[in-house]
């Protein structure tokens, strides 16, 4: 199989142990910081160390994941963490920004780099960009599916390129695409991008249509993932590792998910599958990776563990209960100490069972004093001869896994000489060990070569076994103690052992040479100021609507972005209209730059066709640019590119590494505070333009989920599709947000509140910004001219009294409550206070 690795969570060192046990080929775990489950347990770096050697004296691997966003302010500490990685031997670490992978690629090149799912590098040309940036493997986004991930797996291989690809195999579903979503950053504080999401998806709520309740329910809740029925067609597809989600997770869930899919990938028989059903799940999906359709993914219903399903009540007597069983091909019998759950009327109870008086394949009676009522279903969720045969993975052991050759010969004063042989990770290791004065003249019983055969071959509680042992001119008549054998083979797998260990560990003069780089870049970083800083942004905007850029066509914008992609509901009348779109805009605004926002989450082909348009639309000499959200833009496009908002720049070595890219602007995220901007632009040293968005509803969520299958299967369906729902809390209902379609079916959740930043504007024009956007996608054209209107005007000599008044004045005409964002303080929920916690030592 191609599929190699089974990657497992831990979010504990307790947890990593039983994981690497139960058959886990890699562990992937956090430190206490950039992390992205910053409310797990997470390791202390005294543990890391311990999960190092555990994990390579089982043959398992240690990622680590690094994979929050960081500012300029803590580049320094990041990359002394990153350092401390590297030297304790770590085999990869999983990233996020791409601030951190220019870092490591220029100062630590052999770390190797995983590109977190949350980078989004969905396209071949994106996966070409991780080789060329120094990446290994690539954290496949969830969203797409085998047949693309084939598709990408054959160009590599056309093109030569050595990448590996790796899926998320079980557990949790994002419900934003590859796990960019910022619902929880601006209307909580708990950024998910810095590891601390507060789980909106997993809410009630209701879908409105022009006032009308369409939908109720966990409407953005997924189900969980489960792929174990197609483990050979993610092999043959080209993936190599096998991700399994988890690391707020149990011991007992890993335990059964690791030793499940262990079995199920050594082709083992058993009910492995049924018992993932026991643990932890929201009911299983194969996901967007098999091609389900997004209702079938979407876990409408509820958000919590409820187990797999046996039959209903059929009769209640007293306390005794007839339960008939339904679910017959997945029938397992049940035992005195199992959960099981009651379900009636969307409500769940639980109990453990104590007694159980009958039980077939058809029928179950129990007795339990629960007041219950026929009709309700009945579900396992926990089982306890499971949970006792986990407890054998959870003790410290070291299983031998790696196979020594022994060749034993003796000189004339009977000295013996061993020479051992061995490979790790595919690289030879010989070395020789020396016994002197053990062997002497037998005076009854000689040492027979089998006697010594046995004795070196006992490795229990060593990562080795012995494969063979070649004994060359045994000399006759010679005896040695059994403990004299035991001491050489102690010796002998000692110093295996050390190499083993130290196999992953960088020499003194590789991490001194390190060391001394990376004393310099963060000095260096910390004196560094640009000194070429832009006092004097322009206005940009972004529409949705040629009539919203008529309105504002005497106004002069440096840029005018165009994004159409909601107001067609299928690919064949977007491709058709949008090359006279941006035609007919190009002309409404001449002065202004065009450029073209393409979809979110594009796919290769789609890209070559629209920079096939581009092409048509330069022969007829309208020039344009485009917009978009993956690295690797330049590879396709020959023309000004920009990043949008979902690039996620949090840093001014992510702003290096796509302007080295081809990005010709990039927007800054607004996730960041002032203080951060402000770092950012200071810290810049490269020759592109740096934009913010200063006002609009913010896009918080970009789905695949297209609100098909909502209830009692119904789905949701504009004809119109410049038209929008209405998505609303159900515990909290001011919290509304508008919910577009565009025309590759993906839906985008627009925030409830207008960010708002007029008020700022003079700290905003010092900050060295090159252009300030207003996002006036959503809304109609007398809205668009007034703000574009207001903020022009701001851009003048304005006093903080004139700056309120207009604030006033966009509260009268907003569509919604109007806020600062994350601009004044960040994310409410971190601690203010920098730490440096970790010192190049």
């Amino acid at each position: 199989m191609v599929l190699t690795e089974l990657l497992a969570p831990a979010g504990s060192y307790d947890v990593l142990i039983t994981a690497v046990n139960a058959g886990a080929d890699a562990v992937y775990i956090a430190g206490q910081r950039y992390g992205a489950r910053a409310f797990a347990k997470n390791f202390t770096i005294e543990e890391m160390k311990k999960a190092v050697k555990y994990a390579h004296l089982n043959g398992s691997t240690i990622h680590v994941t690094v994979n929050t966003l960081v500012n300029d302010f803590e580049l320094g500490d990041v990359i002394s963490y990153l350092f401390l990685l590297y030297k304790i031997g770590v085999d990869a670490v999983i990233v996020q920004d791409f601030g951190i992978v220019e870092l490591l690629k220029s100062l630590i090149p052999d770390l190797e780099i995983h590109a977190s799912t949350q980078m989004a590098l969905n396209n071949y040309s994106s996966v070409k960009w991780a080789s060329k940036n120094n990446i290994s493997r690539v954290v496949l986004p969830r969203e797409i599916n085998l047949q693309q991930i084939s598709q990408i797996k054959q160009q590599l291989k056309k093109d030569e390129i050595d990448m590996e690809l790796e899926v998320f195999g079980h557990g949790a579903l994002c419900y934003s695409v590859s796990g960019n979503c910022y619902i929880s950053s601006y209307n909580s504080g708990r950024s998910g991008n810095r590891g601390a999401c507060a789980q909106p998806c997993r809410r009630e709520y209701k879908l409105k249509y022009r006032g009308y309740n369409v939908g109720n329910g966990f409407l953005l809740s997924t189900h969980d993932l489960a792929t174990y029925d197609h483990l050979k067609e993610i092999s043959d597809a080209g993936v190599t590792s096998l991700k399994l989600e988890g690391r707020m997770k149990s011991v007992d869930y890993i335990g059964t998910i690791v030793n499940s899919y262990r079995n199920l990938l050594d082709g083992k028989e058993g009910d492995y599958g049924k018992n993932l059903h026991l643990v932890f799940n929201r009911k299983f999906t194969d996901g967007y990776l098999l091609d389900e359709n997004p209702g079938d993914v979407m876990g409408r219903e509820a958000s919590g563990h409820e187990g797999l399903y046996i039959g209903d009540i059929t009769n209640i007597d007293g306390t005794k209960v007839t339960i008939q069983v339904k679910n017959k091909e997945n029938y397992i019998p049940l035992e005195i100490g199992d959960g099981i759950a009651f379900k009636y009327n969307g409500k769940i109870k639980g109990i453990y069972l104590d007694e159980i008086i009958k039980q077939d394949e058809n029928e179950i009676i129990i007795n339990t004093t629960r007041l219950l009522k026929e009709g309700t279903e009945v579900f396992i969720s926990y089982s306890k001869s499971i949970h006792e045969d986990l407890k054998k993975y959870q003790q410290e052991k070291i299983t031998p896994n790696i196979p020594v050759n022994l060749s034993l010969t003796w000189n004339e004063d009977l000295n013996l000489y061993v020479k051992v042989t061995f490979d790790i990770d595919g690289t030879p290791v010989k070395f020789r060990y020396k016994a002197e004065g053990i062997f002497e003249k037998a005076l009854k019983r000689p040492i027979t070569e089998d006697t010594i055969k046995e004795q070196l071959s006992k490795t229990g509680g060593t990562p080795f076994y012995i494969e063979n042992i070649e004994v060359t001119d045994l000399p006759e008549n010679i005896f040695t103690p059994i403990g004299k054998l035991n001491e050489v083979r102690r010796n002998i797998l000692n110093k295996a052992e050390e190499i083993l260990i130290n196999h992953y560990i960088p020499t003194k003069k590789e991490l001194k040479s390190i060391r001394k780089n990376i004393i310099q870049f963060i000095e260096e970083h910390r004196e560094f100021e640009n000194d070429s800083i832009n006092t004097n942004p322009e206005l940009s905007i972004f529409i949705d609507d040629l009539e919203q850029l008529n309105a504002v066509s005497g106004f002069n914008l440096k840029r005018v972005y165009f994004d159409g992609n909601c107001l067609y509901n299928n690919q064949k009348d977007y491709y058709e209209n949008i090359p006279n779109l941006l035609e007919e805009a190009s002309l409404i605004a001449p002065q202004s730059e065009l450029v073209w926002v393409l979809s979110s989450f594009i796919s290769e082909e789609e890209a070559i066709k629209c920079s096939e348009i581009v092409k048509e639309l330069e022969n007829k000499g309208i020039i344009i640019s485009v917009m978009g959200d993956f690295p690797a833009m330049k590879e396709i496009f020959n023309c000004p590119i920009y990043g949008n908002h979902n690039l996620n720049i949090w840093n001014s070595y992510s702003v290096k590494s796509l302007a080295n890219s081809g990005f010709n602007g990039l927007i800054l995220s607004s996730e960041l505070s002032k203080d951060e901007i402000k770092e950012v632009i200071k810290k810049k040293d490269s020759n592109i333009d740096l934009e913010l968005i200063v006002n609009g509803n913010l896009e918080v969520i970009v789905t695949k989920d297209d609100f098909s299958n909502l209830n009692e299967g119904k789905d949701f369906i504009i004809s119109n599709n410049a038209d929008y729902a209405i998505l609303e809390d159900k515990k909290r209902k001011k919290f509304k947000y508008k919910v577009s379609f565009d025309y590759n079916k993906q839906s985008h959740i627009i925030n409830k509140d207008c960010l708002c930043l007029i008020e700022e504007m003079n700290e905003i024009k010092d900050l060295g910004l090159d252009s300030l956007i207003l996002d006036c996608r959503y809304s109609n054209p007398e809205y668009t001219k007034k703000i574009v209107s207001i903020y022009n005007d701001a851009l003048k000599d304005r006093n903080d009294e004139e700056l309120t008044k207009y604030k006033y004045q966009i509260m009268d005409f907003s569509h919604s409550y109007i806020n600062k964002g994350n601009f004044i303080e960040g994310r409410l929920h971190e601690d203010k206070e920098r730490k440096n916690e970790y010192e190049i030592a």
